[in-house]
């Protein structure tokens, strides 16, 4: 008898212990965030160490450097598969299944295998599965239950995420495939879809590419669709191009999210193999047209062209203090002999518009901005008409103006802002700059319908929040 109440004493532990999770909110702490980063930063770095060492080839690697990364944005995100994120009405269902299936599945297999009055099995015996058979027999479940429910979203969504917790993920990867024909609201499933596609094929398909860039279509600021539509480019040999993604990436994340290491050493893991400075590239989001690239000389011809550095005034040795502790010794002094050699060169070639762009952009990275004035200047008067000229020279006169003060915006920076509005008058950051304008000079009204057409294309975007934030301050 003692037996017996034990046994029910177990069966109500167990329940609980399983129970539990599905009634209270989970969320995984902060350290233990941090602590699974610090250990799939440090399998990653231990990836680089054996291609260093000849121990795996480089189609090994690429697939390890994959599923790494995969995992480090997961952790960023921690989209933990509970069901407390479900609807009341489908976690209740999985909770009573829990309650009534556990106690009568174990009282089935001790019927078949236990007995009180018979000796225990040896703890040397073969246990069967290594992986945790009640919670692969919960997912079964539900997978029968969605069988009969085609057409229920939350329950496809749910199922999917648990094929994936418990690593099933060509299944979890056909139950996505499933939810996406229901036309599900959001990004999050179109980027689930592209993820666990990119995790079973061990690559960015053209399948996972449809669906990260529909997520984007959805959710402009979307970090994984947008890191794994660089690699995309990275795999297909497009260096620059995977480059100029994960930079517009950095630049607009939060500084500490958790995988912004893990993307800037990705870019310039592809740009060190395609002897590309990331700073010469223009950072664009995947929705966004990529800009055609002038050709331009070689490393080795710019390194040999440049002048050694002696004076700090000269503009073929630039000042890169700024960014001193963004890079080594020795990739410093390849972009100081790069710009300086870029910048020699245009001297000599003054009308390559491409070459001043590129200038300009240099000098702008190396927070030296009257040397960006001057260089996209002189790139819009090479070409009047071109939007992109204007644009960037705005932004670095930007840099100079006081947008919180009552004075007056600079008149270079006005009078740009109306050229761009002139060619353009839909363009949101001129907009932006045109209702600061406004705002400054009194006319609330005008500020607020330039911020407001500014404001329909800047979704998910950091203008998008300042526009937000001075909006709600005119009222």
């Amino acid at each position: 008898m003692m037996v017996w109440i034990g046994m029910g004493v177990l069966t109500i532990m167990v329940v609980a212990a399983l129970v539990w999770p599905l009634v209270r909110e989970q969320a995984p702490t902060a350290n233990d965030t941090e602590h699974d980063l610090t250990v799939l930063r440090d399998q990653l770095a231990e990836v680089e160490r054996d291609v260093a060492r000849g121990v795996l080839s480089g189609a090994e690697a690429e697939a390890l450097r994959v599923e790494i990364q995969r995992r480090i944005l997961a952790a960023g995100r921690r989209e933990a598969v509970t069901i407390s994120r479900e609807s009341p009405g489908l976690r209740a269902g999985l909770t009573a299944v829990i309650a009534v299936a556990v106690p009568m599945a174990a009282l089935a297999v001790y019927g078949g295998l236990g007995s009180p009055q018979l000796p225990a099995k040896s703890a040397s015996a073969p246990h069967g599965e290594d992986a945790d058979p009640e919670m692969a027999k919960l997912v079964d479940q539900l997978a029968a239950r969605m069988a009969g429910e085609p057409n229920n979203i939350e329950g496809w969504a749910l199922l999917a995420r648990s094929y994936r917790q418990i690593d099933r993920f060509a299944e979890a990867l056909d139950a996505y495939r499933h939810l996406l024909t229901l036309n599900p609201p959001g990004a999050e499933p179109y980027a689930n879809f592209g993820e666990m596609a990119v995790t079973v094929a061990g690559g960015v398909t053209e399948e996972a590419r449809e669906a990260f860039l529909k997520a984007l279509e959805r959710d402009r600021a979307d970090p994984r669709a947008r890191f794994y539509l660089g690699l995309a480019e990275a795999h297909t040999g497009n260096a620059r191009g995977a480059i100029a993604i994960w930079r517009e990436l950095t630049a607009s994340a939060p500084a500490d999210a958790p995988w912004q290491e893990m993307v800037r050493g990705r870019m310039f893991q592809v740009a060190q193999s395609a002897a590309i400075m990331p700073m010469t590239v223009e950072p664009r989001h995947p929705l966004d047209p990529e800009t055609p690239v002038a050709a331009t000389p070689s490393a080795p011809e710019q390194t040999a062209a440049a002048v050694p550095p002696s004076d700090p005034n000269d503009i073929t040795s630039p000042d890169v203090s700024a960014i001193k502790g963004q890079f080594s010794g020795e990739n410093l002094a390849q972009i100081q002999a790069m710009v300086g050699s870029l910048a020699g060169r245009l001297e000599n070639n003054p009308e390559d518009f491409n070459g001043w762009m590129m200038l300009g952009r240099s000098y702008a990275v190396l927070k030296n901005m009257d040397g960006a004035k001057g260089a996209f200047t002189r790139a819009v008067a090479l070409k009047p008409q071109d939007l992109s000229a204007k644009i960037q020279l705005a932004s670095v006169l930007m840099t100079g103006a006081d947008l919180n003060s009552p004075a007056p915006l600079p008149e270079a920076l006005a009078r740009i802002t109306a050229d761009i509005l002139a060619l353009d008058a839909n363009q949101p950051d001129a907009l932006f700059i045109s209702g600061i304008a406004k705002a400054k000079a009194g006319d609330a009204d005008g500020a607020r319908a330039a911020w407001q057409r500014a404001r329909v294309n800047t979704n998910g975007t950091p203008l998008a929040a300042e526009i937000d934030r001075r909006l709600q301050a005119l009222k």
